[in-house]
């Protein structure tokens, strides 16, 4: 029929055309045919039913805040770069004389203090078998430039994520989707059907978010051209030489660092890479919805009878324990609660999340103790299992309240509660009577009194030390002297 109607207009037949031509026809001619599709669309039109057709513009652009940050910082970095900071660096080492070369007064000294390295000794010659040489060295590994080595490595992971990003997601879409609903009541059957599509495509080409998409902006550029100046600056030879000297957070505020201003910079580019989270574009959601043509109302229920009466036959509203594949029965009351407000576009559905790996050498992970390294992750691991280990023990421990309690005419042996049995202790003999002491005079007195204050308290009795204790008690070993022998202190 399509093709009849394209030739007698004298236009090229179109496949789909010719598809979607051929397809109403058929359905077309199923509902004539047969009374049954006539009385579903009849009930499908007097029940309730809602379309919505809606576009929806989704316009990126990306974040130029960190990327003006970056570009500000660069002629800092370039500089520390090219001009890194050095320091001689003395090495110590002791060899043998045949070896030895770097001799200062700090080797002399050194063998003075160290006579066991003296070989022989001929009047004033001395020969030694070993002597300390002093080696200095011209190094870069500094505190800032260690900084500045780990501040590259963050740096290039920071532009390179969201360059990835912008070029993956930074495309500009075009969204269209149609929602079905229709409640109807089919006898003493009521029912629900949905029907939804959802079609997303680039909007490139279109007129209206032409001006937007990213990859055509000069802010694209510069940040292509930011992530190539980074992973050069990742391979230079600065960082070749450095290897992977890197500082843990947080930095040291050095002098250096502070009076520097190309590490001043670098520090403020570092502080805010740490700070910034987001996915380094923007986005903006224009919605609109779109009027439905009546015709394409039509064809809907004309689908839709078709797709009901196919259901009606081969599912039944029974439950047949032989097709059950799984069952399930809520616990609780379920309490539907009424919506009347619609939900609004959030960020946090558009947020994205990185699985794939990141090249460079890897940093220690932030928690919230600081900067741990493997071997303190082991040993915060052996912590957290000590501390488990030690809650299931006193989850097993018996209570006062649990302890079994004896029966009344049960006999408690005397080693019921403890191993041991401490023997009973001996009697202290008893103390000789001290003699009477002899009445003495004003002046004896007072030379008595002089004496002992004077007179350090070397015998002190402390009343802790016999009181009895209400837990437990400590046996401590008594010394006691013999009778008739002397002890001094």
């Amino acid at each position: 029929m399509a093709e009849e109607k394209a030739r007698a207009e004298n236009k090229p037949v179109s496949t789909s055309q010719q598809v979607y031509d051929d397809t109403v026809f058929f359905i077309d001619g199923l509902i004539q045919s047969y009374s049954a599709y006539k009385d579903i669309i009849q009930m499908m039109r007097d029940g309730k039913a809602t379309i919505e057709l809606k576009k929806r513009y989704m316009l990126r652009a990306i974040d130029e805040t960190w990327v003006n940050i970056v570009e500000d910082t660069l002629p800092a970095l370039d500089t520390l770069i090219r001009n890194p900071s050095k320091f001689i660096e003395e090495r110590e080492e002791i060899l043998p004389v045949e070896l030895s070369h770097n001799i200062t007064s700090r080797s002399l000294q050194h063998l003075a203090q160290h006579t066991n390295l003296i070989d022989k000794i001929e009047g004033d010659k001395i020969t030694p078998s070993k002597i300390l040489n002093i080696f200095r060295e011209e190094t870069i590994q500094t505190y800032e430039n260690k900084f500045v080595n780990t501040l590259l490595n963050r740096l290039a992971i920071f532009v390179n994520r969201r360059y990835e990003i912008a070029l993956k997601e930074g495309q500009d879409e075009k969204t269209t989707s149609l929602h079905f609903n229709e409640t109807f009541t089919h006898g003493d059957v009521q029912g629900k059907m949905h029907l939804s599509f959802e079609l997303v495509q680039s909007a490139e080409g279109d007129e209206k978010v032409e001006k937007n998409y990213v990859k055509t902006t000069d802010l694209w550029r510069r940040v292509v051209r930011l992530n190539q100046i980074c992973t050069a600056y990742a391979s230079s030879p600065f960082v070749q030489e450095m290897g992977k000297s890197y500082i843990r957070p947080p930095v040291m505020r050095t002098n250096a660092i502070l009076k520097n201003k190309n590490l001043r910079q670098c520090l403020a580019l570092w502080e805010f890479i740490e700070s910034y989270d987001n996915a380094g574009y923007s986005m903006l959601v224009e919605e609109s919805l779109e009027k439905v043509d009546d015709k394409y109302v039509r064809e809907l229920y004309s689908t839709l009878a078709l797709q009901y009466l196919i259901f009606r036959y081969n599912v039944h509203n029974e439950f047949d324990p032989e097709q059950r594949l799984d069952s399930r029965i809520t616990d609780d009351v379920l309490k539907p609660r009424i919506i009347d407000q619609l939900s609004e576009a959030s960020e946090d559905q558009y947020d994205l999340t990185l699985n794939e790996e990141v090249r460079g050498p890897t940093l220690p992970a932030r928690t919230r103790y600081g900067m741990l390294t493997p071997d303190d992750r082991l040993m915060l691991f052996a912590l957290n299992v000590a501390l488990d280990a030690a809650d299931i023990l006193e989850g097993e421990t018996l209570s006062h309240a649990e302890i079994p309690e004896p029966e009344p005419d049960e006999a408690i042996p005397p080693d019921a509660y403890d191993d041991r049995v401490e023997p009973e202790p001996e009697p202290e003999p008893e103390p000789e009577p001290e003699p009477e002491p002899e009445p003495q005079t004003e002046e004896q007195s007072a030379a008595e009194t002089v004496s002992s204050t004077a007179r350090p308290h070397s015998h002190r009795k402390f009343a802790s030390q016999n009181a009895p204790h209400a837990a437990f008690s400590i046996s401590r070993p008594v010394y006691r002297p013999r009778r008739g022998s002397q002890r001094r202190y």
